[in-house]
Formats: C-alpha cells, structure tokens, sequence
C-alpha cells in the first residue's frame, strides 16, 4: 500500500480546517438567531407586563387621578419605547452580524468548490438562497425587526393617546369631548405613521446594504481551439495581484454597459456581453463592495485605454494558468462559473 504523500496530507489538513471553520460559523450563526429571539421576547414580556400594571392602576381603588395619572402613562410607554428603540437597533445589528456568518460559510463553500469540487457537485447548492458572493435575500415582512417596529408604533400611540385624554372630571367627557374626539383620531394617525416610518427606515437599510456599486467584465477570446481569459493587475511598478476588470457604476448608467466601459478603458478591448456569470461582495478600506460580473467575449482591440490605466498590466491566460494566477477566491469561483458557461454555449452554438 502506498503511503500518502505531502500533498495529499496537506490538501486531507486543509479540509478538516474547513469542515471545522464551517461547523463552527454555522453554530455561531444559529446561536446569534436565537440571542434575536430572546431579546424580542423579553421585550414583548416587559411590554406586555408595564401594560397590566397600567391597566391595574387605573382600577385601583386608590389610584391617582388628574395629570399624575396621565405622567405615569407617558413616562412609563416612553420607558418602553426608548428600550424598544434600542432592542430595533440591536436586532439590525443581529441581523447584519447574521449576514456575516452566512457569507464566512459561503467563503468555506467556495474553497470545496475550487480546490475540491472536480465534478462540479456543489456548482447548484446555495442552502441560504443565493448565488456565492451574492448579498442574502431580502428579509420578509413579519420577521423580529419588523415585530419590534408594530410594538414601537403602538407604543407610540400609546403615549399620544396618554397626552390627548382628558384624564379626571369622570374623563370629563362633557367639557373635554372634542379633546377626546380630536384624541381618537390622532391615534390611528400616530400608529401609522411610525408604522410606515420605521418600516421605510428598515427598507432603505437593507436596500443600501444591497445596493450594486461596482460592474467589471470576465473577457475571453477564441482562437482557433485556444480560449484565453484577460487579467489585469496593478500597475506595471508595483507588485501584485491579477484580478478583472472593474469599476464604479456611474449614476444612470446600466451595470452592462459599466462592464463594457470599464473592459475598454483598462484593457482598451472591445466586446459583447455574453450573460451574467454572477457578483462578489467584499470590504475595501471599510467600503463595501457589491460587483456584478458579465461573460463578455472580444470582438475588437481599437479601444482607447485612459491616460491612468496604461502602465496597467493586462495579459491574457489559459484557463488553467487564469486559475493558478487570480489572486481572490471570489474571482476563481467565478472564472469556474464562467468557464461552464462559456463551453455551455459554445455547444449549444454548435449544434
């Protein structure tokens, strides 16, 4: 029986560490979800428990009338709202510090699929529904940020409901009526629009967090037999990595026609976009970067290259020699997804 070799003992290492890394993000991931849980639930109890003492109270033989009673109501739902508010903000920061751990599992995912997927099994398998390098879905109506933002709007309610009732005098509904009159229809009014208000915030974060920033082009050219991938690196005085071409999607720009401008201006190639192969997600300088990436094949090499871009470095690969010089992981997943794609059409083109 032959003995393993260094190579095989080193590559049986590195999968054990990526099993343990995934085994232990998930359990982080799942932990964190149910912390969230617990946080709304203690604030769904307190909630409900200020609610009881201050319906107690105002069937308390001895209870206080007038405005005493009116201050204890206001200060005690404003209580409720300042933890309410604080609680939302956590579950935003829960959710976010979620989003983390699902893209280190996505980051473990890529790794099998680069260095140990040769049949391409996991080419499909997205557990958290996307695509690697993608953000994670949009959450749905319903979920604990949004529960956290109904009791808040009712809690606002509450308190204007607190300030525009004519507490004492029997509620003094004969001198107070249109006081009561005007109460009850400010309420609903209130509770909306910190409903509306809170959801749009929320809408717009996650929004922002999604929001597509940067466009670049995986260019390939045939010849022949021979298919050849474009990279390009910094410039030619500095060291370093080999990546695609990108850049930032200019206001009323289409993320397409970013990807060919931006080919064109560092490479000075011309092409067409063929499909999406898919997107990345990275941090660069505490920037998040969100990149959508299209299959384009050259049709031409009469593009000029900006004044800035020439002492770049361009040069074209074979797609094993693409494979070995990328420098990010996330841009070896996608050369894979490309280079699948590619051959796909290329047979169907065929036939």
């Amino acid at each position: 029986m032959q003995a393993p070799n260094d190579e095989d003992q080193s590559r049986t290492a590195v999968k054990e560490l990526l099993l343990t890394d995934y085994h232990n993000f998930s359990e982080s991931l799942w932990k964190n979800e149910q912390i969230g849980e617990t946080r709304v639930n203690w604030f769904i109890g307190i909630v409900t428990a200020a609610a009881g003492g201050l319906i107690g109270l105002t069937t308390a033989e001895r209870r206080p009338h007038g405005e005493p009673l009116r201050l204890i109501f206001v200060a005690t739902l404003a209580a409720l709202l300042s933890f309410g508010i604080v609680t939302l903000h956590r579950i935003i920061k829960r959710n976010e510090t979620t989003d983390g751990y699902k893209k280190d599992c996505d980051r473990v995912r890529q790794m099998f699929r680069v260095y140990f997927d040769g049949d391409s099994i996991l080419r499909d398998y997205h557990p958290f529904g996307k695509k690697s390098g993608e953000s994670s879905p949009p959450r749905k109506l319903g979920g604990l940020a949004h529960t956290v933002s109904t009791i808040n709007a009712l809690l606002i309610a509450g308190i204007v409901a607190a300030l525009g009732f004519p507490f004492g005098n029997a509620f003094a509904f004969n001198t107070g009526s249109q006081r009561l009159w005007l109460t009850y229809v400010l309420v609903p009014i209130a509770f909306i629009w910190a409903w509306i208000g809170q959801f749009e915030w929320l809408k717009a974060k996650e929004t922002k967090s999604r929001d597509l920033t940067h466009a670049g082009g995986i260019v390939f050219r045939s010849q022949e037999d021979k298919v050849e991938y474009l990279l390009v690196g910094p410039k030619k005085k500095e060291g370093g990595e080999w990546i695609f071409p990108k850049g930032h999607i200019k206001d009323g720009e289409q993320p397409q026609e970013t990807a060919l401008r931006e080919v064109q201006e560092e490479t000075g190639v011309i092409g067409r976009c063929i499909c999406v192969v898919g997107s990345d997600e990275f941090v660069v300088e505490e920037e998040t970067v969100k990149v959508k990436y299209y299959l384009i094949e050259k049709t031409s090499s009469t593009g000029s290259i900006l004044e800035d871009e020439k002492d770049r470095r361009r040069e074209w690969f074979d797609f094993e020699n693409a494979v070995r010089s990328l420098t990010h992981l996330g841009n070896l997943d996608l050369l894979l997804q490309a280079e699948r794609l590619r051959t796909a059409i290329s047979r169907k083109e065929s036939n």
